[in-house]
């Protein structure tokens, strides 16, 4: 709806398109998708002894559960993701699920408080009538966050509190089921030792450093200049907000309006360089859903490999 009553038109498009620079914007995109290596290291980095699969081989199953992700509902790629590494790794599924799940839970974490910090304690460029909005997203954020990290202390009170709210729902015996698995593994990742969860937080953080860097190049790429503090936000709040999609089909779709709407409203960018940012990123994912499905083929034929 915005983008429709933007003031965006061929002469906008036509400047955008002449001062962009070309290498810039490839070097976004190689940085953007180097991130999923240091996801494969930080997968890798919750696996118990004696499991050690490459972090290369894991970067690939997940550019696998991407592709499975934006096009089915709930978490399907992240099942998907712990089933390819549990067959072709021989690890545990329960192990490659909990590794999975308490990996990506942890990044979320990390973006929720950074989120939060950053509204807290940037000067964000809010235009004039969304203070209050941004206000309760940045809370609705780090609360998510502060819950999630509660659920990783004590993943035994969350599957306590779904017991006796959720459960009581028939419609919502799913949503259970789905907390009280990750509640297993989070019990499970208990034990792996703090050495594994910081080194999944050092991954984590790199990551997320690499994305948010391609993001900027890209922003520069196309002559934007936005808040460095404001695309802080955006990013942190888009990726933290994930686990809400993740109930919806297609949940790209979800994840690419909010990035477009913070863009123009936290780091000072006007709706058409936005959108060309925004149009980059995607391109990126797409460029990660075509490793995908090559992964997805590898992977199929791997499995059948290791059933005969």
């Amino acid at each position: 709806v915005a983008v429709g009553r933007s003031q965006i038109n061929p002469e906008t498009i036509q400047t955008i398109a002449g001062r962009a620079k070309i290498l810039p914007m490839l070097l976004s995109l190689v940085i953007m998708s180097l991130a999923f290596l240091f996801l494969g290291l930080r997968w890798k980095s919750l696996f118990p002894q004696p499991h050690n699969p490459p972090g290369a081989g894991l970067a690939a199953i997940l550019c696998a559960g991407l592709l499975l992700n934006s096009a089915l509902p709930g978490p399907v790629g992240e099942f998907g993701a712990a089933w390819f590494a549990h067959k072709r790794y021989r690890a545990p599924l329960g192990t490659t699920l909990a590794a999975g799940m308490g990996a990506r839970i942890i990044g979320m974490i990390m973006a929720a408080l950074a989120a939060l910090l950053c509204w807290f304690w940037a000067d964000l460029p809010i235009p004039e009538g969304y203070d209050t909005t941004i206000q309760a997203t940045a809370l609705l954020v780090g609360g998510l966050g502060m819950g999630l990290a509660m659920a990783v202390i004590m993943p035994h009170l969350l599957a306590r509190i779904s017991q006796v709210t959720i459960a009581r729902i028939p419609k919502l015996n799913k949503l259970h089921r789905l907390i009280e698995e990750v509640t297993d593994a989070l019990t499970t990742l208990r034990d792996s030792g703090v050495g594994s969860f910081l080194r999944c937080i050092a991954w984590s953080g790199v990551a997320h450093s690499c994305v948010l860097a391609g993001i900027g190049i890209a922003a520069w790429s196309l002559g934007a200049e936005p808040s460095l503090a404001g695309l802080l936000f955006t990013y942190a709040t888009t990726t933290a907000a994930v686990i809400v999609m993740f109930a919806l089909p297609g949940s790209q779709v979800g994840w690419d309006a909010i990035f477009l709407t913070l863009l123009t409203t936290t780091a000072g960018l006007h709706m058409a360089d936005a959108l060309a940012v925004a149009i980059v990123v995607r391109v990126q994912q797409l460029c990660i859903m075509v490793a995908g499905a090559i992964a997805l083929s590898w992977l199929a034929r791997s499995s059948q490999e290791a059933d005969v």
